[in-house]
This record gives C-alpha cells, structure tokens and sequence, in this order.
C-alpha cells in the first residue's frame, strides 16, 4: 500500500512537471499565431484593403488554433501572459480606424512588438522547460527515495 501511494506522489509530481512544460510551448505558440495573424491582417490590407468585418471572416477561415473568433471579436488563447493580452485588445480595437496606410503601418508596428515579445519568449522558454522539467524528476526521485 505505501509502495502505490509513494508512486502515485511520484507521478504527480512527474505530470505537474510535464504540464508546466505545455503550458510553456502553448504560450509560446500561441504568441506565435498572433505574429501570423497580424502578418495576414496587413497582407489582406494591402492587397484586398478590406474592412473590419472581411478582415475577421478571412482570418477565421485560416483556422487559428490558439486564437478565437467570436463574432467580430478575436480572442487569444487564456494561457497567454497579460501584457500579451492587452498589447493584443489594443490592436483589434485600433485596427479598421484609420485609413489603408494608417492600418498597414499600425500592423507593422505590433509585428514588430509582438516578434520582439516571441523572441524574448523562445530565449526564456528553453530555460523555463529545462528547470520545471528538472525539478519535477527531481521531485519524484526524492519522493521515492525517501519513503525507502
């Protein structure tokens, strides 16, 4: 009975680990899909100078998986950080306000801050995976050696 129970603390702390490390490569691609989004937010505007309202039913059917579409609203995915979310809110809402041109440079603008974010992101998530990753078998490990 001890035995099953030792191993049950063990795997937990092996699946907690495990998910932490989703949890980092979600955030990441998720940040990474907002990137493409606006690219094809400035492509269908410089190409197509659409508005709002086609711009949003183009992106849906580009079938984002960390980003959602609820009527005219886009939405990241929940697991993005809070500066990413407001960053992002503040380019839906100004975007379709201004002229063509005001529209592609604002696009360029937050690729630029959203590619610099996802690049800070990549440097601090191989860490981030290697320590959670690290400290979960290491847990485990302890777990099992101790209740010998």
């Amino acid at each position: 009975m001890k035995t099953v129970i030792v191993l049950c603390v063990a795997f937990s702390f092996l699946a907690v680990g495990i998910y932490d490390v989703f949890k980092e490569k979600r955030k990441t691609v998720a940040l990474d899909e907002i990137v493409r989004l606006i690219s094809f937010i400035k492509g269908e505007l410089h190409y197509r100078t659409s508005d709002f309202e086609t711009l949003v039913n183009s992106a849906k059917k580009q079938k984002y998986q960390y980003i959602k579409f609820d009527g005219l609203k886009i939405i990241p995915d929940e697991f993005c950080e809070e500066t990413v979310k407001s960053e992002f809110f503040q380019f839906v809402n100004r975007i379709g306000t201004t002229d063509t041109d005001g529209q592609i440079s604002l696009c360029d603008e937050y690729i630029s801050r959203f590619s610099d974010l996802l690049t800070q992101r990549k440097q601090n998530e191989k860490s981030k995976i290697q320590v959670n990753t690290a400290l979960s078998v290491l847990s485990a490990l302890c777990v099992i050696i101790l209740s010998l």
